[in-house]
């Protein structure tokens, strides 16, 4: 603001480091973003998961073969030395790694959260026996078929008629009670600590 130089960081090791970190942590965050929101369902927050993986999966084959295409921040350092690129590829198959350990769970429930997510897509062979019946008949109901493609998740379930569907409904409420995040928990917190202030 007064016109003075400042030292600018010249070491080209620390420059492609902190590039690479401001991209990865761009990319986080925009993760982060996505699982927030009220009408989060475990499923949707689970597919952003699965879709940010697959992204990871992506740039470290990419950063081995010497592409940035993913990494803007990175692309702007004039050059990035073959050990820098080799040392980031670690580091993404690292997060990688973490993230198949953390949301290892998550995969074991994925064929309830395919049943929940996309009925009249299952194999019915591929679920538990005493849901099977139940998943037929609702396949071949085209009126909750033409309300599923009207309303979508979670709004679907809803519909299902309780003496009808009596095992789905029960799935479907087992996967709509999981908590994906603390999201709803918090701004309920902040909106008691409103109504308990002095105003």
């Amino acid at each position: 603001m007064k016109d003075k130089d400042v030292p600018q960081p010249g070491n080209p090791t620390f420059l492609s480091d902190l590039a690479f970190l401001t991209g990865i942590t761009q990319h986080l965050n925009t993760l982060n973003l996505q699982l927030q929101g009220q009408k989060q369902v475990i499923t949707l927050m689970y597919n952003c998961i699965k879709s940010f993986k697959c992204k990871l999966s992506l740039w470290a084959k990419q950063l081995a073969a010497g592409n940035l295409a993913h990494l803007s921040s990175l692309q702007v350092v004039s050059e990035v030395e073959a050990q820098r690129l080799k040392d980031n590829e670690d580091v993404v198959s690292e997060l990688l790694a973490e993230f198949d350990r953390r949301f290892q769970e998550f995969k074991d429930l994925e064929p309830q959260f395919a049943l929940f997510a996309t009925p009249f897509a299952v194999d019915a062979e591929s679920i538990s026996e005493e849901v099977q019946m139940e998943l037929l008949n609702l396949q071949c109901d085209t009126v909750l078929k033409q309300k599923y493609t009207d309303v979508g998740v979670p709004e679907f379930h809803t519909f299902l008629s309780r003496e009808k569907y009596p095992k789905l409904v029960s799935a479907a409420a087992e996967i709509m009670a999981m908590f994906g995040s603390t999201y709803v928990c918090e701004q309920f917190f902040s909106s008691m600590k409103i109504n308990k202030s002095a105003l």
